[in-house]
Formats: structure tokens, C-alpha cells, sequence
């Protein structure tokens, strides 16, 4: 082949090659932005995800949470309740984060379960939350539901003395019919059956109102076993319904407070449900 020749042909290759690279440059890069795009899309859809799984999923005194690096004090006198809030090196716990419109949810139930009281605490001073409410003499235990912005924290009983009454401890029958009538508002739940370590989905209807929003939800679902001793707090799995999701650990009998806003006013519908193996 003559020289002059094999030179054309030597340097139109090395063209075409350069062409090729340049172009695979080009493809790559043009579909970088779509590729980042659609990971930070993913990484915004898992963030939403777990964010209104949190706002809207239960909480309480779960066995995963036992590690609790706050303890709540409580104590009555004189128709005040102060609950004192301190962590592992009995320092003043004051960091919390507002939770459903609240810094404290303050649960006290009569240790037979027939008297229910939800509070709302106010601070008052260091670590220190009041609220003032006449309780009758008795055996109560309560629940401090609250979420320190920094320390790990589990919803524990907390046992309360009022005077020198004693309350027997409960004697539960489980409902029969999931339907009753609260201040002439008519409510039912459902299911009427219940398996331990299933989820189930609470769903309540109003014959003749409407919820409300009620403190950043359309209501409230609080359950204790028989004992008193496990706690639970449920929220709506939606801003819109008054539906709730949740497990019975174990088998047993349970009761339930599901609290909903109805013209202004906060009524509280009990139930007592028996949950099978």
C-alpha cells in the first residue's frame, strides 16, 4: 500500500476513535442528572415515608424500648399532680419534643380500670410538669407519654397513691357488642375479634357526628392489658380517618379508651376486648 495512503487510512481511524470517545463522554454525562434525579425522587419518597409512618404509628412500653434513660417521678398532694422528669445521672430532663400538639400526655387510670383521665401537664420549673385535677381516694398507676429530643425513653407504669383508699384490683368482662352511646353520640368498632401477635386495624364510625381534629389527630386509642401494666397509645393511620393500627402482643384481656372530638367537646368511648391465641 503506498505511504501516502496508509497514512489517510491511519489518521481517519484515529479520528473515528476520538469521535467514539467523545461521544461516550457525552452519553454518560447526559445521564447523570437523570440517574441523580431519580435517586434523590427515591430518597424523598423514603423520607416522606417514614415520617407519616411516625407521626401516625403507636407508641408505649414495648419491650424493644426497654433501655429508658429518663425516669418519671409522680406524686399528688393537695389536688395537684407534679411529675419530675430525671435521667440516668439524676439530672433535670428538659429537652422534649412536642408531640400531637403537646409536650406531656399524662395518662392516669384507677388501678380496677373503671376511672380513665388524659391530662396535658404544664412545665414548672426545671424538669417539672403540673397539672392540677382532685382525684378521688385510691390506687391509680399512670403513664408519662412523652419524646426526649435526645435520650431514650419507654412509657413505664407509674404507681400513685391518693389518700389512704385502696382499689381492688379489675374484674374484666369483655364486651359483647362493640356499640355504645357516650353523651348521645352513638359509636361502634370493629373488629369483634382479636388474635394475639396479628396486626389489626381498629376502625370506629359515628352514627350521628363527625370527629374533629383533636390535638393533631381525628382521635385517640389508648390500651392496657388487664394488669394495667403494658401501655399502648394509637393514632389515626390517616389525618382523614378514624381508623388505627396496632397489635395484641399477648392473649388475654385488654381494655381500650378511643377518645374523638365531637362539637368541641372530648368524649370517651371504653371497651374491653379478649384477645385468643
Amino acid at each position: 500500500m503506498p505511504t501516502i495512503i496508509r497514512k489517510w487510512v491511519l489518521s481517519a481511524a484515529g479520528i473515528l476513535i476520538l469521535i467514539m470517545a467523545a461521544y461516550g463522554v457525552y452519553n454518560v454525562a447526559a445521564r447523570m442528572p437523570e440517574n441523580g434525579a431519580e435517586t434523590q425522587h427515591n430518597d424523598m419518597q423514603a423520607m416522606n415515608k417514614t415520617v407519616e409512618q411516625e407521626a401516625h404509628s403507636d407508641h408505649g412500653s414495648k419491650s424493644e424500648h426497654n433501655q429508658s434513660e429518663v425516669k418519671a417521678d409522680v406524686d399528688y398532694h393537695g389536688g395537684e399532680v407534679t411529675i419530675e422528669l430525671k435521667d440516668i445521672k439524676e439530672n433535670p430532663v428538659n429537652q422534649l419534643e412536642v408531640n400531637h400538639e403537646k409536650l406531656m400526655h399524662f395518662i392516669v387510670v384507677s388501678r380496677d380500670l373503671k376511672q380513665y383521665y388524659h391530662f396535658h401537664p404544664q412545665k414548672a420549673g426545671s424538669g417539672l410538669f403540673k397539672v392540677q385535677h382532685k382525684l378521688a381516694p385510691g390506687s391509680y398507676r399512670s403513664f408519662v407519654d412523652i419524646k426526649p429530643k435526645t435520650k431514650a425513653y419507654a412509657v413505664a407504669p407509674v404507681n400513685l397513691q391518693v389518700g389512704n383508699g385502696k382499689t381492688k384490683s379489675p374484674e374484666l368482662t369483655p364486651d359483647s357488642k362493640f356499640t355504645k352511646t357516650v353523651s348521645g353520640y352513638q359509636l361502634s368498632m370493629s373488629p369483634s375479634s382479636f388474635k394475639a401477635g396479628e396486626p389489626v386495624t381498629l376502625s370506629f364510625k359515628v352514627k350521628n357526628g363527625h370527629p374533629e381534629p383533636y390535638l393533631g389527630a381525628r382521635g385517640h386509642v389508648v390500651i392496657l392489658n388487664h394488669t394495667g401494666e403494658k401501655y399502648v397509645h394509637v393514632h389515626p393511620v390517616s389525618d382523614t380517618e378514624t381508623v388505627f393500627e396496632t397489635k395484641f402482643e399477648e392473649p388475654g384481656l385488654y381494655k381500650l379508651w378511643a377518645e374523638f372530638k365531637l362539637k368541641g367537646k372530648v368524649i370517651t368511648y371504653p371497651f374491653i376486648v379478649n384477645v385468643k391465641r
